[in-house]
């Protein structure tokens, strides 16, 4: 949907003409875009915002907007292009008998010279026609026949057309489906001991630090059971020697009997009795 109905295209000189002319369509309810305050000659991206958001762009034609000389020209020029690009946009005008340069030479324009504050001239009412058409409104020809003392015809009109902006009624908004909402909520029966909704937590994951400590605690147990098994292989091997000071491995011999390596070569044998010696004399 459009945000104005009307976007105004007209030089600084014609700006009071422009302003008479917003003036009249804003009393029948159109949205006009007239920027009574601008000096610049070069369309601005909002112009060419505003424009694309206007359901039509009337360019009020006249001597000061036909000259090409005058830089304030190039900007109704620009933006008549812009509107011409677009079907169904562009509406032009003659506010005096100078004719636009081509493309716009052989478009049609509705003649507005001779309009004053309480004068209107045909070309207002058929661009007012026009304007009611691209917007779906119909008879605005007949509103503007009726007198201001004319009640009686005004309240007719009105009551032929209530859906007219002239009426007073503005669209529903949009939050007006709240109150809808609301009722069929009020007749939705409320269940009673309903199970109460149960959250399951997301279990964090372990950290996979903890899965290196137990391949470390793992290693290490299996290099002090090896150890283990080392040391009880070493013990059970025989004919080992006891190296001193260094708690050296002992073999085990049974009761009554010397190991091999405490004898000498000599007394491998037999022992025998050797003769007593006393040892108990003076001499």
């Amino acid at each position: 949907m459009a945000r104005y109905d009307v976007f105004l295209v007209s030089t600084v000189a014609d700006r009071e003409k422009a302003e008479l002319i917003a003036r009249r369509l804003r009393a029948l309810k159109f949205k006009v875009r007239l920027d009574k305050k601008r000096e610049h000659t070069t369309p601005t991206p909002r112009d060419y915002r505003d424009a694309d958001n206007s359901q039509s762009v009337l360019v009020l034609w006249s001597k000061s907007a036909c000259d090409t000389s005058n830089s304030d020209s190039d900007w109704v020029h620009a933006i008549a292009h812009h509107a011409r690009s677009k079907p169904g946009v562009l509406l032009q005008s003659g506010l005096d008998k100078t004719v636009p340069d081509e493309p716009f030479n052989d478009d049609k324009r509705y003649a507005l010279s001779g309009m004053g504050p309480r004068k209107l001239v045909g070309g207002y009412f058929e661009l007012v026609d026009e304007l009611g058409r691209r917007d779906g409104r119909k008879d605005l020809r007949a509103w503007l026949d009726l007198k201001p003392s004319d009640k009686d015809g005004k309240a007719a009109w009105l009551e032929a057309h209530p859906t007219d902006p002239l009426a007073g009624v503005k669209k529903p908004a949009a939050t007006q489906a709240a109150p809808a909402a609301s009722a069929a909520a009020e007749k939705t029966p409320m269940r009673i001991g309903a199970p109460p909704l149960k959250i399951n937590p997301p279990v964090p994951p372990e950290p996979q630090g903890l899965d290196i400590g137990r391949i470390m605690l793992a290693a290490v147990g299996l290099v002090i059971l090896a150890m283990l098994v080392m040391s009880a292989s070493l013990r059970t091997q025989a004919g080992l020697p006891a190296a001193a000071g260094a708690g050296g491995l002992l073999q085990d011999c049974p009761a009554g009997q010397i190991p091999d390596y405490l004898l000498d070569d000599a007394s491998r044998g037999t022992l025998e009795p050797g003769p007593i010696t006393d040892d108990t004399s003076d001499d």
